[in-house]
C-alpha cells in the first residue's frame, strides 16, 4: 500500500496546476489536448492504485473485526470477555479503518476535481479549435 502523503506528492509531481492552455494555434491547442489525455491517463491510473488500497484496507480491518469477535478468544486470565468490551474495541476499529480511510478521500477527491478540470479544458480547446476551423 501508499500513503497518501505519497499519492499527493504524485499529484504535485504532475505539475498540472501550472498548465498552460494555448489555443493560439489549431496545432498548439491539439498538443495541449495531447497533454490532457497523458495527464488524464496517469490520473485514472492513481485512483486506481487509491481505490485498490481503500479496498485492501477495508479487508484488513475486516479480518481484524473477525478476530474481536471470535468467541474463542478469551480476556485477561482466560476470562470471558464482555459484550461491552467487545463492543468498545470494534468502535475503535471502526474510528481507526474511518480515519485511514478519510486521508484516501481525500487524495481521490483531488485526482476526481482535476480530472473534472481537464474535461472542462478539453472541452474549451475543442471549442476554440472549432472556430478556427470554421
Amino acid at each position: 500500500m501508499v500513503s497518501p502523503r505519497r499519492y499527493r506528492e504524485q499529484l504535485e509531481n504532475l505539475e498540472i496546476e501550472g498548465l498552460e492552455i494555448d489555443v493560439s494555434s489549431i496545432r498548439d491547442a491539439m498538443e495541449v489536448l495531447n497533454s490532457l489525455e497523458e495527464y488524464e491517463k496517469v490520473l485514472r491510473q492513481i485512483r486506481y492504485n487509491v481505490r485498490s488500497d481503500v479496498r485492501n484496507i477495508r479487508m484488513d480491518y475486516l479480518d481484524k473485526l473477525q478476530k474481536i469477535e471470535d468467541p474463542n478468544k478469551k480476556g485477561f486470565f482466560g476470562r470471558e470477555r464482555s459484550k461491552e468490551k467487545i463492543l468498545k474495541e470494534k468502535k475503535a476499529l471502526k474510528k481507526d479503518r474511518d480515519l485511514e480511510i478519510a486521508a484516501y478521500d481525500i487524495v481521490e477527491n483531488m485526482i476526481d476535481n482535476y480530472l473534472a478540470q481537464i474535461e472542462d479544458a478539453r472541452d474549451y480547446i475543442r471549442h476554440s479549435i472549432e472556430k478556427k476551423v470554421g
